[in-house]
Parts: structure tokens; C-alpha cells; sequence
């Protein structure tokens, strides 16, 4: 048994998480650093609920410590607090029964559940891009262990045959779908959609569930500028006992300190949110224009000494939006080197049959 669990320690320990190379800077910048930026979180407000103190009441003077601790247990698993303004005059009782914080209890796990909406997307691409048979984290791997200079490398002609093999080479029966020549744009500009809704969907959360049944029907502008009232530091908790067969109603002060830097994370992620926001707004417009400059582009890949005058203009033609894209997508992902490498294999390939 000892050394069964031995073997399996060592084997978590090898444990590698795999890293993938097939999508665009921003799309690395969403599953990746934002999503571990919100594990982070989750992590922080998670140690801080379980080692930390989740919350912090005054107690009459007439409570023992065990007694006092038990009512802080209870107030904090009854989810009833009440936030008291900077007034001396205390909110009426009818206010007082009708007000919960009820998202206390579940800050780690929201944004836990945050990070995770933040990696969906990556995966339907890869399931998307997957059905076309181009194992693009595969190429873009193999490319970056190339030791080699050369633009005849094993591992560039292999990118290089493979691009023509799926898009290009119309002797091969291929899935008029799938090999169509412009699936995979359409894919990557679908999955681009799918990180836009997936950030206005952060927006949602952190609206909505990050609220009580008291300021849910304040707007979000409003929450968003008046975070010391949406997250209340100073409550009121009602603590509820039978003594002597008589049922006995007690109010207590507490504090809620996770409230007071949730105030801070939450800005941070909404400053975040609107900087993607407007990151991949401008990745979307930088990719329509590059496939309407697409000849452009492809100058800016061959050399000017491997051109060959005016059959370029064929080949352009030859070239579908997928091979472009690919080309693009390869250029992001190692260096300029390999895609100039392969436009020019697929340039010199292609006027050879001229």
C-alpha cells in the first residue's frame, strides 16, 4: 500500500499539464492569463474561508466565548446580514427580516467558475479545427524543435505538405466541409465571437451574482460606483435561541473583511474585462483586414529574390483563405522564419506547375 501510494506521488509529480499552441495572442491572453488570474482569486478567498476569519462579531458581555463562537458560526451559515449605514439610527425590522448576502459564502467558487467560462472557447476551437484533419498545436510543436535554419528543413516541408495535402491538393478526396478552404476562418472568427460573449458573460456575473436581494434592483452602473454599499463590511446578524422554553430574538454587530477586498478584485476584474473587450475587438479588425490584404501579406513573406513576376498574382489566387490563415496563425505562434519558410515552399511548389 506504502508503496503504491509512493508511485502514485511520483506520478503527480511528473504530472504535466499540456500547453497548446494553436490560437492567436489574445485568445492566450484570455485562457490563460486571465483565467489563472481568476484561480488566483478563487485560491486567495478560498484559504481565506476556511483559515482565515470569514467574519468577526461583537458579542454581548453576558455570552461565553463558546456561546460567542457559536453565534458567529451561525450568523455566518445563515447567510442573514444586514448593512448598517453610517447612521446613528438603526433600519427598521421589517428591513432588517427582508435583507440576505447570500454570495458570501460562494466568492472562491464564482470565481472559480469564472476562470473555467474563460477556457471554454479555446476548446471548441480545438474540437472545431480538429475535424479538418490539420493538427495545427502539432505543426506549430514540430516547428518550434527545429534546430535547423534552413527553409528546406524536415520539419518545414512536413508543414509545408501537409498544408497542401488538407487545403490545397485537389487529387486528394477531401471533405468539401471540412478542407473546403475557408472552414477554419470562419471557425476562428466564430470561437473569436465565442470569447466576446464569454467576457460580457463575466460581465453578467459579476452583476448579478455578486449581489445581494437587496441591491439587485439597483442598476449596474450604480453597483458598479458604489461598491461600499454593494459590499457591505459593517452588519447586523439576527441570532435566534431557545432558553427556558422561550424563544428569544438577538441582534449582532459583525464585520465582513473578505467584503472589503472583493470591493478591490472586482474593480480589478472589471478594468480587465474592458481592456479585452477591446483587445479582441481590435484582433477581429486587424483579421478582416489581412485577409482583404491578403497579397499584401503574402509579399511580406516571400523575399523579393524568390519572386517570380506576374505569376504571383496566380498564386495568390491558388492560395485559399484557410492557407492564409494558417499562415498567419504559424507566423504568431513560432516566428517569421517558419511561415516566410513555408509561403515560400508553397510559392515555389506552386510555379512549378505553371
Amino acid at each position: 500500500m506504502i508503496l503504491g501510494l509512493i508511485s502514485n506521488f511520483e506520478t503527480l509529480k511528473n504530472f504535466k499539464i499540456q500547453s497548446f499552441n494553436d490560437d492567436g495572442t489574445v485568445e492566450k491572453l484570455i485562457r490563460k492569463f486571465s483565467a489563472n488570474i481568476l484561480i488566483l482569486f478563487s485560491s486567495i478567498f478560498l484559504i481565506a474561508l476556511l483559515v482565515g476569519k470569514r467574519i468577526q462579531c461583537w458579542c454581548p458581555t453576558e455570552y461565553s466565548g463558546q456561546k460567542c463562537d457559536y453565534a458567529t458560526t451561525h450568523c455566518y451559515i445563515t447567510e442573514f446580514y444586514v448593512p448598517m449605514s453610517n447612521s446613528s439610527n438603526l433600519p427598521n425590522r421589517d428591513y432588517l427580516r427582508s435583507h440576505k448576502i447570500i454570495y458570501y459564502q460562494w466568492i472562491p467558487f464564482i470565481f472559480f467558475f469564472q476562470a473555467v467560462i474563460f477556457y471554454i472557447p479555446s476548446l471548441v476551437w480545438r474540437w472545431l479545427y480538429s475535424k479538418s484533419g490539420f493538427d495545427i498545436d502539432y505543426c506549430v510543436k514540430r516547428l518550434e524543435n527545429d534546430s535547423s535554419d534552413q527553409n528546406e528543413s524536415k520539419d518545414i516541408i512536413f508543414v509545408t505538405n501537409e498544408i497542401e495535402k488538407k487545403f490545397l491538393d485537389k487529387s486528394i478526396q477531401k471533405s468539401k466541409i471540412f478542407n473546403s478552404g475557408f472552414y477554419l476562418s470562419i471557425c476562428y472568427l466564430f470561437t473569436k465571437y465565442l470569447y466576446i460573449l464569454s467576457i460580457f458573460f463575466q460581465f453578467t456575473v459579476l452583476n448579478k451574482w455578486f449581489i445581494d436581494d437587496h441591491y439587485n434592483t439597483y442598476n449596474d452602473l450604480y453597483g458598479l460606483f458604489n461598491l461600499e454599499n454593494r459590499f457591505p463590511h459593517m452588519t447586523l446578524c439576527k441570532f435566534e435561541v431557545f432558553i427556558l422554553n422561550y424563544f428569544q430574538i438577538h441582534w449582532m454587530q459583525c464585520v465582513l473583511p473578505l467584503n472589503i477586498y472583493l470591493r478591490k478584485t472586482v474593480i480589478i476584474i472589471y478594468v480587465w474585462l474592458i481592456v479585452l473587450v477591446g483587445l479582441i475587438v481590435k484582433d477581429i479588425i486587424s483579421f478582416g483586414l489581412d485577409f482583404l490584404n491578403r497579397k499584401k501579406f503574402f509579399l511580406s513573406l516571400i523575399k523579393e529574390e524568390n519572386r517570380a513576376g506576374k505569376s504571383l498574382n496566380d498564386v495568390v489566387k491558388y492560395l485559399n483563405f484557410d492557407t492564409f490563415f494558417l499562415l498567419k496563425l504559424l507566423a504568431s505562434n513560432t516566428n517569421q522564419f517558419y511561415a516566410s519558410a513555408i509561403a515560400t515552399n508553397l510559392y515555389n511548389n506552386k510555379i512549378k506547375t505553371f
